[in-house]
């Protein structure tokens, strides 16, 4: 086998000066290098440019900036998220509801409002006192955040009476923040 193929390449050699052989190697180096480089490099810049223009596209679809409100505007829209002082006693039935979702003891909750001299927003503080499973309370705290954008959780504190006791005692402080009305 080999002594064929090293005949075969001296058949060529008769046949084909030094030079020629060396320019057909190199064509051959030529073509496998195209394949091997260039060809990955075109199919890499054909998906780029539909990359770009998807993203034209996009780009045309966008809606508009928004103009450039006034501070006053700003203001406006920062406490137009606030709901009025009128929803104070439904979030407190909000939380009742969720407590009891949740089998938590709440004897009773207390309120106070907390008066600021400015500013249009008024501050809630409850404060309630619930008895019940750790997990309960936990629940019942992100389930009370989650249905109150504007209630925060000011602080929470737990106790157990015995190391033994499944139930938890817990004092859990919320704010909630409302727009005052014009009257108060």
């Amino acid at each position: 086998m080999m002594r064929r193929v090293l005949w075969s390449l001296r058949c060529w050699q008769r046949k084909f000066s030094r030079p020629m052989m060396a320019g057909s190697l190199l064509a051959a180096l030529c073509g496998v290098a195209y394949v091997a480089e260039v060809v990955p490099q075109e199919e890499r810049v054909v998906a780029q440019r539909s990359g770009i223009e998807q993203l034209r596209t996009a780009q045309a679809v966008l809606p508009e900036a928004p103009a450039i409100r006034t501070p006053a505007e700003q203001l406006d829209s920062f406490y137009a998220f606030f709901n009025d002082e009128d929803i104070v006693l439904t979030v407190l039935g909000r939380l009742f509801a969720a407590a009891a979702r949740e089998n938590l003891a709440l004897p009773q909750g207390d309120y106070r409002v907390a008066k600021e001299s400015t500013g249009r927003l008024a501050r809630y503080e409850i404060t309630l006192p619930l008895k019940g499973s750790y997990p309960s309370l936990r629940r019942f705290i992100a389930q009370s955040l989650k249905e109150t954008p504007t209630l925060s959780l000011q602080g929470a504190s737990f106790a157990r009476q015995a190391a033994g006791d499944i139930g938890v005692d817990a004092q859990i402080r919320f704010t909630l923040y409302v727009r005052r009305t014009e009257g108060s």
